[in-house]
């Protein structure tokens, strides 16, 4: 798993596409490669409770290759563990989660856990979008946007992510 290519395909390509290019400066950018996106955009789309279906109507690509995804094996493998254990709409039970987190991780290239993950980055990546690309006309509106989405972000989940976390360890422990 995380060991291959990995293809946006679609609206979420040309998304991200945006999202890497746009420049709210001569030099700086929102993200810096694709690989950026995809490291928050399940972390997004799994807080905002946002997936979305993989979009077949458009033939637009972007990519991320075997190589880079290797590098970060260990941070996507963590992101996909965390999401399994708290998708409790996805799993009610906990030794179930805990299980597909763990035990039955990454046994099928295309499983449904691997699919729901993937929802939530498609998710994720309209969020990032919508947040701080469509609003904005002028370069200061991305650095504008990119501090409300980040005064949004700890306004919802600053305390309550940490919180939900610790609950869940205590849960295990018993």
């Amino acid at each position: 798993m995380f060991a291959s290519d990995y293809q946006f395909k679609g609206s979420h390509a040309e998304k991200v596409k945006t999202l890497v290019t746009v420049k709210f400066d001569k030099e700086n950018t929102l993200f810096e490669r694709n690989m950026d996106v995809f490291l928050l955009a399940p972390i997004v789309g799994f807080l905002y409770q946002q997936r979305a279906d993989a979009d077949k109507k458009s033939q637009s690509t972007t990519n991320i290759l075997a190589e880079i995804m290797n590098k970060y094996k260990m941070e996507l493998e963590f992101t996909f563990r965390l999401i399994m254990l708290l998708d409790d709409d996805y799993e009610k039970l906990f030794e179930n989660r805990a299980n597909k987190a763990f035990r039955d991780y990454g046994d099928k290239k295309n499983s449904p856990d691997l699919e729901r993950y993937d929802s939530y980055v498609r998710g994720g990546v309209d969020v990032l979008y919508e947040k701080l690309c469509e609003p904005s006309k002028m370069p200061d509106d991305y650095i504008k946007n990119l501090y409300e989405f980040m005064e949004d972000f700890e306004r919802r989940y600053g305390q309550t992510a940490s919180d939900d976390i610790l609950k869940m360890c205590r849960q295990a422990k018993k």
